[in-house]
């Protein structure tokens, strides 16, 4: 399995995890697994990212509300959505 797919089966857990935690269970640097979300975000997958109060970013995947989809829409026109 790849580690963009990895990355994405563990995401999907439903669970939020930092690139560091995802690195340590897949073998690879934190820079690879974040390299990994941004090709997945590139793809349309919604991963959100927040940030603790030690600094750290975690990732989880959501849904988009009505809201972003609006304004990606108005961003890019109805060419985004096909």
């Amino acid at each position: 399995m790849s580690l963009q797919n990895s990355v994405l089966k563990t995401l999907k857990s439903g669970r939020q995890f930092t690139a560091g935690q995802m690195a340590g269970l897949f073998g690879t640097s934190e820079t690879s697994v974040s390299a990994r979300i941004s090709e997945l975000r590139a793809q349309g997958y919604s991963i959100y990212s927040n940030t603790a109060k030690n600094g750290k970013t975690a990732y989880r995947l959501g849904t988009p509300s009505r809201r972003m989809i609006a304004a990606a829409y108005a961003a890019a026109g109805s060419s985004v959505f096909n």
